[in-house]
């Protein structure tokens, strides 16, 4: 509803400006004094049909934000128009000199937006392919793309053979006269080297290595050459040594060092025999990566190609978007670059067709349809981690301390890409000015160091409020293998997460904990005899987790243990843990469910609790010493959440009451929850039923589903009112569907798995139980979690409901008494 009348309010606002300047080219002069409301009367009319029709040719995206429903709108739709196209012999019109290079580009496209890999038509263009043994950059690149996208084992073969065609047609030194070393040109005969077929070429061999493909290092070796070497002072890569920068050719220029790069490793990362060195490694010039990422946020657009002309509008885009995606920059020069960008492609797409439309004789419209949806594809996937980007880390900042190793966190995200089988990304959030919506774009934060952090205060606020709404925090110190001590940044993280976390301190985390064996099971000793992972409980959660040794690290050597086989068993079980570490801490954070890039952040906004008033249905929290404290903010949040959707006035004290019969005597509920074992006194039982048979009503529930407090208060239940025993709410009981509440008949139930890696869920009344006094209901329980859901909207660790349908069934229940 929020949403809705946000649009609303946009679109209203959008018509007063047209209006105005409607009214200017219309001649019309409004009157003045008495006689402007009989004139607008006259006109008003008039207005309301010219600005119907005027409001009907603008396109939507004009007036309203882009989300996720948008784009998948247009990804339909671009779907439907390739299909269309397609010929009968599975394939698309091929350009001239290219076997199957325009038919593999539509293929890509199509597998990149979701089409089932059974599909009739996907079937019909993987035949169609597989007939080709192509002998030009250009289809051997896509083909490739195309075989390690698909993932079918039988195309193995057909890999490896383009991945061997590939190696032996780059241009080497002492070739012929006049050719770039490094590169690749069209065929193995003509041309002297360009950096479009050069891009093409590194994305198919970084593609097939991520697939397990053996590819010649000196290939990537002499690649990273020609790029690095044909960077131009600004940052910027160009066409033709006599032609401007342009932003397509420095975006492969960006992509295609990151992916050399990380098919090398060792740039910050060096195994030295059975040991790994994990700093002593820093390069000592500017990081190329990070001066092509300065030139193009200082020349970001998506209007046009900068530097170069509209003919290669949808090709820059495809390379942006790539960009983006492999570098984790969320914002280029403070750009979301795929929010504006898909922006204005969904805006360009032909209504009737949908296509987009050619731009010129480089981009015929099946080429640009395929960019496009690529661009929108691609760039959408799920964020499953993201690293913080903090102090004076500039582009030419030599010390990144924030991340001296920058492929660690690709190469863990391809880890979980792969064990889970989605595809899968990540971001890099910038600390200066950061939002708290900027940083719950990513479930997981990781934060590295070796040096005292020194966090703004507004900063910090951002990061607490971060992990109230659900985010994890993984700190890790670049510390010990090479690097120095942990002691300064391990103290400052201590000092800070009292900060980020009322009361919270670093804890050993214990042998139980999922971050051991969510997703993979891992021993800690394979990294050292003395190593162990730390963690804060907040939330109803682990919040903050904290590593002594540096995970990024061995992160980043994941694509070298894969291909030298004669690395030392140690290292590997290094290596191996420190990934399944990473999974596991992710695994547990998200229980797999992940938002769309453009799905906006449910966020609770508690802490302005109603004042009370005459008449008020009073709902306040037990002072009870049962493990509570964890979940201090569910029931202010419940407050804030239900206030303006329930027909009655509601109010809660700012602080627990206790067992006073005076201070009970105002609440209408009672709010009574705890994770441990409790047991009350008889002064405590007598004051609990005097406030019963005086009309009032006890919720009760186990904070995160705790056994061992429901089996507590049954037992004290039981005990105060043996005449009254606890019955499970049927569906037609009054609190499932009470007047002027909400439908419960079908809230989502989640159980976590007992891995806590994954949760499973299901739709149906809500598990509640009742006990009835005097045959008016007087006391219900949850069993499951109510609370640490109303804390925070990641609960997914806990059996239970989420925060929507939690705070449903606590309004129900203050319904209820009122009408009770």
């Amino acid at each position: 509803m929020m949403n809705l009348l946000q649009s609303f309010a946009r679109k209203r606002q959008v018509v007063r400006s047209r209006m105005t300047h409607c009214a200017y080219f219309s001649g019309i002069d409004y009157p003045s004094d008495c006689g402007r409301q009989q004139a607008v009367q006259r006109l008003g009319a008039l207005f309301a049909v010219i600005f119907a029709v005027y409001a009907a040719c603008l396109p939507q995206t004009a007036i309203a934000d882009i989300d996720a429903a948008t784009v998948q709108r247009s990804i339909d739709r671009g779907v439907a128009y390739l299909r269309k196209i397609q010929n009968e012999s599975g394939g698309w019109e091929e350009a001239t000199g290219q076997s199957c290079g325009r038919s593999a580009l539509c293929t890509l496209a199509l597998i990149n937006c979701g089409v089932d890999r059974q599909d009739p038509d996907l079937a019909r263009a993987m035949r169609y392919l597989r007939t080709f043994e192509p002998e030009q950059t250009y289809s051997v690149a896509l083909q490739t793309l195309v075989y390690c996208q698909m993932g079918a084992a039988g195309d193995l073969p057909r890999i490896r053979r383009n991945v061997q065609w590939l190696v032996e047609t780059q241009l080497e030194e002492g070739g012929r006269p006049g050719i770039d070393p490094g590169s690749w040109t069209y065929d193995r005969n003509r041309g002297s080297g360009d950096p479009s077929n050069s891009q093409f070429a590194i994305l198919a061999l970084g593609a097939a290595a991520d697939r397990g493909i053996q590819v010649d290092p000196k290939t990537f070796e002499t690649a990273l050459k020609y790029w690095s070497e044909r960077q131009t002072p600004s940052g910027g890569w160009f066409y033709r040594r006599n032609q401007s920068i342009s932003g397509s050719m420095t975006c492969a220029g960006i992509s295609s060092l990151i992916i050399a790069r990380g098919r090398l490793g060792g740039s910050s990362s060096q195994i030295n025999g059975n040991t790994i060195r994990c700093c002593g490694n820093i390069l000592s010039e500017a990081d190329p990566v990070e001066m092509g990422l300065g030139w193009l946020a200082k020349n970001f657009t998506v209007q046009t190609n900068p530097g170069s002309n509209k003919q290669t509008h949808y090709y820059y885009l495809y390379a942006l978007e790539r960009v983006g995606r492999l570098s984790g920059r969320r914002f280029i020069g403070g750009h979301d670059w795929y929010r504006e960008g898909a922006e204005l492609i969904v805006s360009l797409q032909d209504n009737f067709q949908g296509n987009w439309l050619s731009t010129g004789p480089l981009e015929p419209t099946d080429v640009a349809t395929s960019f496009a949806l690529l661009f929108l594809s691609k760039g959408k996937r799920q964020v499953v981690a993201g690293r913080l980007r903090y102090a004076n880390a500039q582009p030419t900042d030599l010390d990144k301390t924030w991340q001296r190793h920058p492929d660690g966190l690709r190469q863990l995200v391809h880890r979980v890409e792969s064990d889970w089988g989605r595809d899968l990304t990540w971001q890099t959030i910038e600390s200066e000015n950061a939002t708290l919506a900027d940083l719950l774009q990513t479930p997981v934060l990781v934060i590295s160091g070796n040096r005292p952090l020194a966090f703004s205060a507004y900063l910090v606020e951002q990061l607490s409020g971060y992990i109230e709404q659900g985010g994890t925090i993984l700190f890790e110190a670049d510390a010990g293998d090479g690097c120095g001590p942990s002691g300064p940044f391990a103290r400052s993280v201590q000092e800070l997460c009292g900060r980020l976390v009322e009361g919270g301190s670093l804890e050993r985390l214990p042998p139980a904990h999922p971050v051991w064996f969510a997703q993979t099971k891992v021993d800690p000793t394979a990294i050292s005899d003395d190593f162990w992972m730390y963690g804060v409980q907040a939330c109803c959660r682990t919040s903050i987790f904290f590593s002594p040794r540096s995970l990024s690290c061995r992160w980043e050597l994941g694509d070298v243990i894969t291909r030298r086989k004669e690395t030392s068993p140690s290292v590997q079980q290094q290596v191996e843990t420190a990934l399944g570490i990473g999974e596991n801490v992710i695994a547990y954070a998200t229980g797999r469910e992940l938002k769309d890039k453009l799905d906006q952040r449910f966020v609770i906004r508690g802490g302005e609790v109603p004042k009370p008033n005459r008449g008020a249905t009073q709902l306040a929290s037990l002072a009870i010493d049962a493990g509570g404290q964890e979940a201090r903010r569910a029931l202010p949040n419940a407050v804030s959440l239900i206030d303006a959707r329930v027909p009655i006035s509601i109010s809660s004290p700012p602080k627990p009451v206790d067992f006073d019969s005076e201070q009970l005597q105002n609440v209408g509920v009672l709010w009574l929850h705890g994770r441990t074992d409790f047991t009350l006194d008889a002064n405590q039982r007598a004051v609990l039923k005097e406030y019963i048979e005086n009309g009032g009503v006890i919720l009760a529930a186990s904070v995160c589903g705790a056994d061992e407090f429901a089996t507590a208060f049954r037992r004290e239940l039981k005990t105060l009112l043996p005449e009254s025993p606890l019955e499970i709410v049927s569906s037609d009981h009054p609190i499932i569907r009470v007047p002027g509440g909400f439908d419960l008949g079908r809230v989502t139930i989640r159980t976590p798995s007992a891995r806590g890696d994954s949760v499973a869920k299901r739709s149906g009344i809500p598990r509640l139980e009742v006990a009835q006094v005097n045959r008016v209901d007087a006391v219900f329980f949850s069993p499951l979690d109510l609370s640490c859901a109303l804390e925070s909207p990641n609960s997914i660790q806990c059996p239970g409901y989420d925060t929507e349908d939690s705070a449903k069934i606590v309004a129900n229940l203050l319904l209820l008494v009122h009408q009770q």
